[in-house]
This record gives structure tokens, C-alpha cells and sequence, in this order.
């Protein structure tokens, strides 16, 4: 099982004045580099839609009754979906409908279809979110529970402790790394980002790309009711 200290030696392979084994004066910076080549990474990987947790429930938000918002989880760089939990089941009983337009969880009838008044409450049906807080539709009537599906960022990387993604991520993320370490006082800081483009760009096509099981059918999330 690959951990922080597979990633350092990775990072001895390509600069070998590097000094990264336990007790050695260069790993306090090389896990500081790591962990900015890991954020860098994720913040490229979460543009990516359904790359990463979205197979499996990265985790629930629970609504309280007569309040519109509930805060959006602040680790989560990414929503994919969100699904009603049925509280007799604990089972996805439906897809939550994202709104695309701003404040329209406050039409005069809750979207898309029904002409029940905004005021009424009930089971969350639709939301919309500005990535600080989420806001039902309709009204929710109690405390009920929202999974969400998207991309959550791995812990931070430490010497002893586990890797969390593939193999394959590991030489482009030590090689970020060296390259971080290796930019100069005077040099642009446009070349770090374009250090990302060279060292993740074809991981991570390889990774969207890694489901060749047919095309994906089209989904419609806008109705015209008149």
C-alpha cells in the first residue's frame, strides 16, 4: 500500500540531491510540495464531472423544519447529485432537481410542475445552490436527510500514512512536487500552473476516460409547462 514516503522517494528518483527519508532536512518541504501538488490536482480533478465519489455517497445533509438553507458541506468541491432519503429505509427514494436559475426555489409554485403555493412545505423536491448555502424546494416540513454524491479532497499527505489515489497519480504529483520546489525567487508564477497542465492533463483524461461502456444518454433538467 503506497504512502507519503512512497511519494518522497518518487521525488529522490527524479532529483537525487533531495534529501526525503525519515530524519532528513528536506522532508518538511517535500511534504509541504506534496500537499500543494495534491490540492493542485484536486482542484482539477473536481472540473471533471463524475471524476471521483460519485459512484458511492460521499455524505448526508439534514434540513431543519420552515428553514429554506442548509449550509453546503465545506469540504466538497463538487456536486454531482442529491437524493431524498427515505426515513422508513434509509434508501434513495428520489433525485433532488437542481434549479438553474438564481432564487428560483421562490417561484409561486415549486418547480417545475406542481401549483402549490412556495409557502407549503413538504419533502425537499428541487434545490439550488451558490456554494455556501443550499436552498430547498419546497419548504422542508421536518428534519430530513440528503445525500450527497460528488468530490471530496483526500487528507493530507504524511510520511506514514496512506495514499489515496492510484498508482498512476503518484510520479506526475512527486514530479509537481520537485518542480515546485525547484521554481526559483524570480520565477513567473504562471509556470507552477503550467507545470499542472504537463504533469496531470493525461492522468487525468485517463481517469475520466476509464469507462468505455457506451455513450451516456441525454438527461433534460429544463421543462417548459405552458
Amino acid at each position: 500500500m503506497a504512502t507519503g514516503q512512497s511519494l518522497l522517494d518518487r521525488m529522490e528518483l527524479l532529483n537525487q540531491e533531495l534529501q526525503l527519508q525519515s530524519g532528513e532536512e528536506n522532508v518538511t518541504r517535500g511534504l509541504l510540495a506534496l500537499n500543494v501538488a495534491q490540492d493542485t490536482f484536486e482542484s482539477r480533478a473536481a472540473m471533471r464531472p463524475h471524476l471521483y465519489g460519485s459512484s458511492t455517497p460521499v455524505g448526508t445533509v439534514t434540513t431543519t423544519v420552515s428553514t429554506e438553507t442548509t449550509a453546503f458541506p465545506s469540504t466538497v468541491l463538487r456536486i454531482d447529485r442529491l437524493q431524498f432519503i427515505d426515513p422508513d429505509t434509509s434508501r434513495p427514494a428520489w433525485d433532488l432537481i437542481p434549479i438553474k436559475r438564481t432564487g428560483a426555489h421562490a417561484w409561486n409554485r415549486y418547480w417545475p410542475l406542481s401549483l402549490t403555493s412556495s409557502t407549503t412545505t413538504g419533502r425537499p423536491r428541487a434545490y439550488w445552490t451558490n456554494r455556501i448555502n443550499i436552498y430547498w424546494d419546497p419548504l422542508p416540513s421536518g428534519t430530513h436527510t440528503v445525500r450527497y454524491y460528488g468530490f471530496t479532497p483526500a487528507t493530507d499527505i504524511t510520511a506514514g500514512g496512506t495514499f489515496l489515489y492510484e498508482d498512476i497519480v503518484m510520479l506526475p504529483l512527486a514530479a509537481f512536487a520537485v518542480a515546485l520546489m525547484r521554481l526559483g525567487v524570480d520565477d513567473p508564477v504562471g509556470e507552477s500552473a503550467q507545470l499542472a497542465e504537463k504533469h496531470f492533463t493525461s492522468v487525468l483524461d485517463l481517469l475520466e476516460g476509464f469507462n468505455r461502456d457506451g455513450p451516456v444518454g441525454l438527461e433534460y433538467d429544463q421543462f417548459h409547462d405552458t
